[in-house]
């Protein structure tokens, strides 16, 4: 008995792939650029959300290993923490099953290979009990942990060259001081924090390293079943108004909340990226759209109906998005980990984030359907000539190449549909400044849109230069317009790649620009600062007692002031105060002025009870310049007044403004965050550092810096926390321009047979190649300038939106030569790889006419 191979809509199902690898091997060229367009946009979706997701995934492993079970927490608003005695009131508490005291403080540790800032966490054995599990996986390194040492995560341990059992050197409250490694943790003994930069040991080890004794930041509570809002009570009448009592994993609320900006800004650049990958992908299928057009007429000649037809394209594109997609992921695991992977420096101060790479279900489904979604739509054009009023044989009728043509009343359709796109971004973003990332992928979507009419009214000027001229010229314009389809779509890869290169770069420069502005005044204030070193926001404080009297004393030193600062956990923020002394000569940059005026307020904070505050902080508290706040800080809350509102000063999550002495008062604390060195008239900047160093003694484990050098720190940080933003516009330029060449040099090498035609009617190659390098030079030139004029339209959409959602300074200013950079790159990598294809299929012989 014969068995019947399994059919679906009466065609057998080894039928659609029996065709796609003839279709491969007549085609290759088409379908691997088809594919690497694809595999491009899902790079880029794939790289930057993994990325983004990273950081809260990699914060809240080490936060749940942590915490464990604990749902409560008594917080300590100043670095300085509170006496351990109150762990013992609330481990009193009725309703209360275990409490685990903690010391949490920022150190900088190095070894044989370097150094690196770390959290330095002393834990109790009581930490037992609220994280059985994570004790348990600790093994023989607990035991070597309550023995005094103390351990570093692997990734730590590596990067600083530390070893069991050796010494590193530990720098803390401005010294420095020996200290042995117990025990390195990896993975497989403590999970998340094996990737952590954070240093772990007892409390009592803790508290002797950081200077403070019988200290803790930190009391985890865990509750009785049903019983943690009466803990709560409980834990908020014990904090008596100065200190915080939160949930247990209220650090990755705050996390969030600073965290939320960069992803914010990094989620619109994304999300303008990922549109143009997405688009990069559909017209690179768009280039295979004539011969898909071309195969449905045959199909339909040979007897097969639409739905048949319909399976086979949709069993082909599916084919290719998911190969294109499984390239993308490959290629965004890569970015993931080299051009986006770093955790801003910012961040870091704060937040005891690890650089591990975090990969999730929704983020592969969500890029790889990207790419089949751009294969299923590239699609859906070749369907239309389905339609029952076209003949089986139309597009073979059509002027030039067949399906190559574009009618003008739809090249009119769609460039009405561009400035109807264009029209709705622009009254969203005024209404709505939260919806530009909207606004960003929308305008992508209009530059393609408006391209086809772009294009034929360009080859319309040129056409009459074709009736004067039988050269070169005439050649190009016939053959573009025989070519329309598939130019338009290599004109829009163009359009794409300068779009988004310059919408991105041009708000990442608008915004270095501003962030580089506000550290030049906020740094100028002193010649040479003092400081704890790799805090570029000196939250990191110390005692001072004696030091600026022993700086002061110094040859060719003026005088020397107290700088104050540091972190403060407000509701879900955790603000950056910054508290120069009253006699500054600028409290706060005078750049970073939002609301108020610049000379009343700096009159007003300097007379003390008087703050700044960034526009977010004062928009979540309906504050206005005038009005009165309460700001929770260790010494209660206290009541201030708003003389001016700023932007944040390049901290996310917002800053405060005070001056030092308004700061001592209210954190009841003498210790400093840096000290600003003014040197005498003569003095050098060099021999000034150099007497601050010998008055602070080789044993100080503080850093000193001229204002130059401070600058030149912080300008790197702030660019190192926006390298994605720059990683995303130059890889979209590069990627861009390639796929532009490739593609190019793909449809040059394919037209041979048309090119040895044209040598039979008199055509020399020379003439052939000077006119193929003009087709080229016009499709880049017009892709190139609708995508120059939408890329600033959507720059300056970019930095409004990052000023007004983000508070980030990011005054807005064009480049030319930024812009003029963009359209060079983008032409000339095109042209020079397209120029070797087009001689080579230049000097086809006039014979190969008559193999065809």
């Amino acid at each position: 008995m014969k068995i019947r191979a399994p059919t679906v809509l009466g065609l057998s199902i080894g039928l659609p792939f029996t065709l796609y690898a003839w279709r491969l091997r007549t085609r290759a060229a088409q379908e691997l650029l088809a594919a690497v367009g694809i595999a491009v946009g899902v790079a880029l979706v794939f790289g930057v959300l993994v990325a983004n997701t990273s950081i809260g995934e990699s914060a809240s492993g080490l936060v749940h290993q942590l915490v464990g079970s604990a749902q409560l927490q008594l917080a300590s608003r100043s670095q300085d923490g509170f006496s351990q005695r109150v762990a013992e009131r609330v481990q009193s508490l009725p309703g209360v099953l275990a409490t685990s005291p903690l010391l949490r403080e920022n150190v900088v540790i190095a070894g044989s290979h370097g150094s690196e800032p770390v959290q330095l966490i002393g834990v109790t054995d009581r930490q037992v009990s609220l994280n059985p599990q994570a004790t348990r996986d600790l093994g023989s390194g607990a035991t070597n942990l309550i023995s005094g040492g103390i351990g570093l995560p692997s990734s730590v341990a590596e990067s600083i060259g530390a070893k069991p059992d050796e010494k590193i050197i530990m720098r803390v409250d401005g010294k420095q001081q020996r200290v042995g490694v117990s025990v390195v943790l990896g993975s497989q003994t403590v999970g998340a924090l094996a990737s952590s930069p954070i240093a772990i040991t007892l409390l009592g080890k803790a508290q002797q390293l950081t200077d403070q004794t019988g200290r803790v930041t930190n009391v985890l509570v865990e509750a009785e079943p049903g019983a943690e809002a009466k803990v709560a009570g409980e834990l908020r009448q014990i904090a008596a108004g100065r200190l915080n009592v939160t949930s247990a994993d209220n650090e990755l609320r705050l996390l969030g909340t600073a965290a939320k900006p960069n992803q914010q800004s990094t989620t619109l650049f994304a999300a303008i990226a990922g549109m143009v990958g997405f688009l990069l992908a559909l017209n690179a299928m768009l280039l295979t759209v004539p011969e898909r057009r071309r195969l449905v007429a045959e199909l339909r000649t040979f007897g097969y109906d639409p739905a048949q037809i319909a399976l086979l394209l949709a069993v082909q594109a599916l084919a290719l998005g998911l190969v294109g997609s499984l390239m993308g992921i490959v290629l965004g695991d890569w970015l993931s980990h080299t051009l986006f992977g770093g955790v801003p420096n910012y961040l870091t101060d704060a937040f005891p984030i690890g650089q591990a790479q975090v990969i999730t279900l929704p983020t592969v489904l969500i890029a790889v359907g990207s790419g089949v979604l751009a294969a299923l739509l590239a699609s859906v054009r070749p369907l239309l000539d389905l339609r029952a009023k076209y003949a089986v044989d139309m597009v073979m009728h059509q002027q030039g190449e067949a399906g190559q043509s574009i009618p003008r009343r739809a090249a009119s359709a769609l460039a009405l549909t561009g400035v109807a796109l264009i029209l709705i971004v622009t009254l969203v973003a005024v209404a709505v400044p939260r919806l530009t990332i909207v606004g960003g992928v929308l305008l992508a979507v209009a530059a393609v849109c408006m391209l086809p009419l772009a294009y034929r009214t360009t080859l319309g000027a040129l056409r009459p230069l074709c009736e004067r001229s039988k050269g070169v010229i005439s050649i190009a314009v016939v053959e573009l317009e025989a070519t329309a389809t598939r130019s338009v779509a290599l004109a829009a890869i163009a359009a794409l790649a300068v779009y988004g290169s310059l919408a991105i770069g041009g708000a990442r420069t608008d915004l270095i620009h501003g962030i580089e502005t506000a550290v030049t005044q906020y740094e100028s204030t002193a010649d040479i600062w003092v400081t704890t070193g790799d805090n570029v926001f000196n939250t990191d404080n110390f005692r001072s007692d004696g030091i600026p009297a022993d700086i002061a004393r110094a040859p060719g030193i003026a005088s020397v002031r107290v700088y104050r600062g540091g972190l403060l956990d407000v509701g879900e923020r955790r603000i950056w105060v910054h508290a120069k002394p009253a006699s500054d000569p600028a409290l706060f940059a005078s750049s970073q002025m939002l609301k108020g005026n610049y000379a009343t307020a700096t009159r007003l904070i300097r007379s003390g009870g008087w703050a700044a505050v960034s526009s977010e902080f004062a928009s979540e508290h309906h504050l206005h310049v005038g009005s009165y706040f309460l700001l929770p800080t260790p010494s209660g809350a206290a009541r201030l007044g708003l003389a001016a509102i700023t932007t944040n000063s390049g901290w996310p999550a917002g800053a405060i403004t005070l001056t030092s002495a308004d700061y001592s008062k209210l954190w009841d604390t003498t210790d400093a965050a840096a000290f600003e060195v003014s040197l005498k008239p003569g003095i050098s900047l060099a021999a000034g550092k150099r007497a601050v160093l010998a008055a602070l003694g080789p044993s100080s484990g503080l850093s000193v810096q001229t204002f130059r050098e401070r600058e030149v720190q912080t300008d790197r940080s702030a660019r190192q926390g926006l390298s994605s933003l720059g990683a995303i516009s130059t890889l979209i330029l590069i990627t861009g321009a390639l796929a532009v060449a490739a593609s190019l040099g793909a449809t040059i090498w394919q037209r041979r047979s048309r090119l040895a035609a044209m040598k039979t009617w008199g055509y020399d190659y020379l003439q052939l190649w000077r006119s193929i390098l003009l087709e080229s030079v016009i499709l880049l030139v017009v892709g190139c300038v609708e995508g120059a004029i939408l890329g600033l339209y959507g720059h300056a959409l970019a930095d409004r939106w990052l000023r007004l959602t983000t508070d980030f300074p990011a005054p807005f200013a064009i480049s030319g030569s930024q812009v003029f950079l963009t359209l060079l790159l983008i032409v000339g990598i095109a042209m020079a790889v397209v120029a070797i294809p087009g001689f080579s299929a230049a000097q086809v012989p006039a014979s190969a006419s008559f193999q065809e």
